[in-house]
């Protein structure tokens, strides 16, 4: 035997094991994925039951678990497939389809049960020794059965009930802060219109940025893969194959991905066997026909007398008004049915062309000699005119054949559709998103900032704009923040940064399975046609040895006996009884004369005993050629219409197997923007919150500015030339520290001491005390407004980045130091700017345009307050053993 069936077995059984392994943990979804890996690996047809028999059992699972009756139906149904793939004993196939039958209440599913619970038990009973478990199923299969059949026998409504509305527990864990919207509302109105436009472009860096401490590694590669995605194939959406998993950008290669490559299509072995549907142009015949009874008799005559008159005759989509009509109010009243149930059919998907072949093979004035070629000449081919030509007796046929045939599958797949609906609702994407020609910032959709936006954008195409994106817009309204406050906060509430591929992996699976389990009644459907049409051709190679004999007992020498057609229909069966060829072979052959001489209603496919059919037609060798005849003609009409009754079940199939495979490939489709749309709103949301404080704290800054100003102004006029060393700290402190210089400026204070507090209400030099360290310690600088980029330049690099205020306050411990984290300057033109350390960088914020701008280390900020004239006002010193923590 060849060793790689051995190292593939052991591979299996080690997949086998890490997938039961999560499952037993609580995780069906990563169960999932490494199953799928196994069907990715090999073939589904090869793979082993204990990999199918595992994935029904998480499928089973979580149908027992869910709470809404259409992802319990489409969980149950899709674990029907692998548990009939498993040979084993075991009931839980029959017992999936009594759950889906009992939902449903259908006697499609029940009468699905009843089978399956019947092969179990035949299955069962196969083995001489049973033991306990066995023998437990076994009860479980006779319950199955009895409630299947009893429930068949009292009948079932069809009704299944509409799934009860559940409140989202996404909705509710949404954030909705009235304040916080309001505020941010409040300072969106204050925003220029360029600051509005510049809050739309979203850095790239700043957002992987925020997605790393977010989020980790983790969240960082599944952001990058979105990047690079976009920005190779200029498109947020596609289709995404759980199972190997591969990425599709054009849907039609996707489903033809998943017909070829994982069983998504039944594969028949003839082709031109397949049935197909009536096609437009025939169904445009079909319902524009005037459909009234033609006078057979008069059409006859005037084809025989006036044959060059009636070629002349016009046909418009296949209908001629020139040939003679009948007065029949029951000719006419059958053709309407007719009419009818054809454009039902027709407008359902179930009406076969080989149906309308049939009819139309019939001959329509055989009885009035004249010949097809005629017929033809007349312009009467390729047209449903001919039907009108019929009597009743060939028109109730056709009728009632017609009526036979089913309009819908009672399968349940609009409960499917259902759940289908109810996960790809919520992830529906209204928003373009564009990026930059360079592909560093995204473009947020820029009618977020005149209103609402009402379609969704199913194609997700990227445009790298070359241009001003906003250049046109006018903001209006604030729209944009009821955008930002539609998400939720909570950590673990956005998909991202979870795998693509987890996403409604467990629905995905059990709708792929469902439709493998479609195909396999496609291919039982299909088996029996073939069975019948093989039995078809049988029954005209007797009809037609009889014929031969007919034609030999014309050319026979008078005298010689005529052979009966049963006793030459036996003698072909001695021929052929030992021929085991292609289909239809000759034991076939033996059963099919069988039943012709039995005159059987219905044909027979599951004869076993070769002697004992010969036996009996041996036995029935003197049967008279008009009842062989008869027999004949009657089994040949019986299996006609069984083909053309498989044909239009093929079609119910076929739509059955198409609607599941439109709900795969829709859940199958994922917009990235839907991914990261959370996410995107998050940060926005924080970083107006960012600016919203920025300004918040750069108006705090310029009121205790005002403040401090009027009780300086008389100290100095008082200190004079001393007040420009307070107002600017410059070099001629030498090489003291930040706070020796502020503890020295502070000397010259006094403060009153309060009357109201007996105290004396003098001016008195006074102790800075403070019994606890505050987390934030804040600085205010006051400036003169005259001064030189020098001097800018001097007393900015004179400030220290970290402070130890225990020698500035008494009651601190000693070495308590603070570190700089951000302060709030004062430019040209009175523009207030804010600097902030984040990431080990330094960063300015300017309040008007509300542009961010990396400056780097202290150094450029030094440079950067000397070139743009900002005079550092307030600044924000932070505990650093609070960092630390």
């Amino acid at each position: 035997m060849d060793p790689s069936f051995f190292q593939i077995a052991e591979e299996n059984a080690r997949l086998h094991k890490i997938a039961r392994d999560h499952f037993a943990q609580g995780n069906p979804i990563k169960a999932l994925e490494v199953l799928e890996d196994v069907y990715s690996r090999r073939r589904k047809d090869v793979v082993p039951g204990m990999i199918p028999f595992l994935q029904g059992s998480i499928l089973y699972h979580l149908a027992k678990r869910a709470e809404n009756s259409d992802m319990k139906f489409s969980f149950f149904l899709g674990c029907v497939e692998p548990f009939t793939q498993h040979l084993g004993i075991h009931a839980y196939a029959a017992d999936s389809l009594l759950e889906i039958a009992k939902q449903l209440d259908s006697a499609f599913y029940y009468k699905k049960a009843a089978k399956h619970a019947r092969e179990g038990l035949c299955h069962v009973e196969s083995y001489d020794e049973l033991d306990s478990l066995a023998l437990q199923t076994k009860g479980t299969l006779a319950n199955i059965l009895n409630d299947a059949k009893l429930k068949i026998l009292h009948g079932c409504t069809g009704k299944s009930s509409e799934p009860a509305l559940v409140e989202s527990k996404e909705a509710r864990g949404m954030i909705r802060s009235d304040a916080e919207g309001k505020r941010l509302r409040s300072h969106w109105a204050s925003m220029s219109v360029e600051a509005k436009k510049n809050f739309m472009k979203v850095s790239i860096s700043r957002l992987k940025g925020y997605v790393t401490r977010l989020h980790g590694e983790e969240g960082k590669e599944a952001l990058e893969e979105v990047l690079d995605s976009t920005r190779t194939n200029k498109k947020w959406r596609f289709w995404m194959c759980r199972t190997c998993p591969q990425k599709f950008f054009y849907v039609k290669k996707f489903r033809n991905h998943l017909e070829q490559e994982h069983g998504a299509k039944f594969k028949p072995a003839t082709r031109n066997l397949t049935p197909e549907m009536v096609n437009e142009a025939w169904a445009g015949m079909i319902f524009d026909g005037g459909w009234e009874p033609v006078d057979a008799v008069a059409a006859a005559e005037m084809i025989k007398t006036r044959l060059e008159f009636v070629k002349e005759f016009v046909y418009e989509e296949g209908w001629s008004k020139d040939w003679p009509l009948a007065e029949d109010e029951e000719r006419s009243k059958l053709l309407k049915e007719i009419q009818f149930l054809l454009v039902s059919l027709w407008e359902r998907k179930v009406l076969p062309f080989s149906t309308l072949e049939w009819m139309l093979q019939f001959p329509i004035l055989s009885r009035f000699e004249v010949t097809e070629s005629l017929i033809t000449e007349c312009g009467l081919v390729g047209t449903p005119q001919r039907i009108c030509f019929w009597d009743c007796h060939e028109l109730k046929r056709i009728r009632d054949l017609l009526k036979r045939f089913k309009f819908e599958r009672d399968d349940g797949t609009v409960l499917v559709c259902r759940a289908v609906e109810r996960l790809c609702g919520r992830t529906g994407v209204k928003e373009k998103i564009e990026f930059d020609d360079q592909f560093s910032s995204m473009l947020l959709d820029r009618r977020l900032l005149r209103d609402n936006i009402a379609p969704f954008d199913d194609e997700g195409t990227i445009d790298a704009c070359k241009y001003d994106y906003y250049a046109k817009t006018q903001p209006q309204g604030d729209d944009i923040v009821t955008w930002l406050l539609d998400h939720p906060l909570i950590a673990g509430s956005s998909e991202f940064p979870r795998s693509v591929r987890a996403h409604n992996l467990d629905i995905w699976v059990a709708i792929l399975r469902a439709i493998h389990y479609t195909c396999r009644d496609w291919g039982t459907k299909y088996v029996r046609k073939l069975d019948n049409l093989c039995y078809f051709k049988i029954l005209t190679d007797a009809k037609d040895l009889c014929t031969s004999e007919d034609e030999r007992r014309r050319t026979a020498p008078e005298g010689e006996g005529d052979v009966l057609y049963a006793a030459l229909l036996g003698d072909m069966c001695e021929k052929l009884k030992t021929d085991n060829g292609e289909r239809p072979d000759g034991i076939q052959f033996v059963f099919a004369v069988r039943d012709i001489l039995e005159g059987a209603p219905h044909p027979t496919f599951d004869f076993d005993d070769l002697e004992a059919s010969l036996d009996l037609i041996h036995g029935l060798k003197d049967l008279s050629d008009d009842k062989v005849l008869k027999s004949i003609d009657s089994l040949r009409f019986v299996v006609t219409n069984k083909v053309l009754l498989a044909d239009s079940k093929i079609l119910l199939i076929e739509n059955s197997r198409i609607s599941l495979l439109n709900e795969l490939t829709r859940l199958s489709a994922f917009d990235y923007r839907s991914y990261i749309r959370n996410l995107l709103k998050r940060f926005m949301r924080d970083e107006l919150n960012e600016i919203v404080k920025m300004d918040a704290l750069a108006k705090v800054a310029a009121a205790e500015a005002d403040l401090l100003s009027s009780e300086k102004q008389e100290k100095e006029k008082k200190s004079g030339s001393k007040s420009k060393k307070r107002g600017v700290i410059k070099c001629a402190f030498g090489n003291m520290k930040l706070e020796d210089i502020l503890k020295l400026i502070r000397m010259e204070y006094k403060m009153l001491c309060d009357a109201k507090t007996e105290g004396c209400g003098k001016a008195n030099f006074f102790h800075h005390i403070i019994s606890r360290s505050p987390p934030i310690f804040t600085i205010v600088l006051k400036w003169e407004k005259n001064e030189t980029e020098k001097e800018i330049h001097e007393t900015t690099k004179a400030l220290d980045w970290e402070i130890d205020i225990s020698r500035l306050y008494e009651g601190v411990e000693p070495n308590t130091t603070y570190r700089l984290v951000s302060m709030v300057g004062c430019g040209e033109e009175e523009e207030y700017i804010c600097l902030s350390f984040k990431k080990n960088r330094w960063v300015s914020y300017r309040h008007e345009a509300l542009a961010k701008k990396a400056v780097g280390g202290w150094k450029n900020v030094v440079r950067f307050c000397e070139k743009m004239k900002v005079r550092p006002e307030i600044l924000f010193y932070e505990a650093v053993t609070k960092l630390n923590q």
